[in-house]
């Protein structure tokens, strides 16, 4: 009876630990490629280890031009849950969670348990209107994961 009673306190004890996000530990690339999701008009363009004092992550980059730039905000909006781009400044980016709270890119999460941010902006405009996207020469999109276990 003891051992019974010690087993449920283990198990009540394992249920409260906080569940760690598991972030990859593969080799960087075109991620999307990988997945069978990257979009014809998306153009691969590097990938690279960024290293940093605290995790170093992994960022797949690809670009695609401004004419079909509406085309792929809708498709990383419908694959990978990313907010709608908005005009902030001088540049496009995802806008906040309507929340406040959720996250303003999107995310996968790949067949090993990985997760992933996927995030689309483009550089320096003063074009902020969506009707005059196709102006702009190029949008950039990212594909990141953190390297490790948190």
């Amino acid at each position: 009876m003891l051992l019974m009673l010690l087993g449920l306190v283990s198990d009540r004890v394992e249920a409260q630990q906080p569940t760690k996000v598991r972030y990859s530990t593969q080799v960087c690339g075109d991620f999307l490629t990988r997945w069978d999701k990257k979009p014809a008009p998306l153009k691969f363009v590097r990938y690279e280890t960024v290293k940093h004092p605290q995790v170093d992550r992994l960022v797949s980059s690809y670009i695609v031009k401004g004419v079909d730039a509406i085309e792929i905000e809708k498709f990383l909006q419908r694959q990978f849950g990313m907010a709608p781009l908005r005009f902030l400044c001088c540049g496009w980016e995802p806008s906040p969670a309507k929340d406040g709270v959720g996250p303003h890119y999107g995310q996968y999460l790949d067949i090993n348990g990985a997760q992933f941010e996927i995030s689309m902006f483009a550089g320096e405009t003063l074009l902020n209107s969506r009707g005059a996207w196709h102006k702009i020469p190029e949008f950039h999109i990212r594909v990141t994961t953190y390297l490790g276990t948190f």
